[in-house]
């Protein structure tokens, strides 16, 4: 949030937030003992679009960031040949790359960055690489690669 511009006081009221609140589930209809949960926000926290909304934004800005220095190209698109490096809907990227092994391992180097800047672990093993006009043993091996750095 520091990154964004968040002074302390937005920053300490968020933490505020996330570290204080206290949880029960309910067992067989009926609530457990409160407890305050152990790690971020969890499934239905009313803060949970505004913080991921963040967290989005700052993907965006990395792979913006990687189209403008040329380590990803994208897609061109359309009669005015917009450049596409990402899309993103909800909690769904799709990124857009040429099929050779810099943009590939450039990605991975975005997404490790990601994590570190974020804290936030991305699951490789839900992702996955799709190629168009390529052959099907070389997005297996982009695949594999992006597998081995994990």
């Amino acid at each position: 949030m520091y990154n964004f511009g968040f002074d302390d006081k937005w920053v300490g009221w968020i933490k505020t937030c996330i570290s204080t609140a206290r949880i029960s589930v309910l067992v067989n209809g009926s609530p457990t003992s409160e407890f305050s949960p152990h790690k971020g926000l969890r499934q239905g926290d009313p803060l949970s679009p505004f913080l991921f909304n963040l967290v989005a934004e700052g993907t965006n800005i990395l792979m913006e960031r990687a189209k403008d220095l040329g380590l990803v190209k994208g897609a061109v698109v359309g009669h005015s040949e917009l450049k596409l490096s990402h899309l993103q809907f909800a909690d769904d990227t799709i990124i857009f790359c040429e099929a050779n092994w810099e943009e590939i391992i450039a990605i991975k180097r975005i997404l490790r960055c990601f994590e570190v800047m974020f804290g936030l672990k991305i699951n490789f093993h839900k992702c996955k690489v799709y190629g168009i006009s390529v052959e099907d043993d070389l997005v297996k091996e982009f695949a594999k690669k992006v597998e081995l750095f994990n």
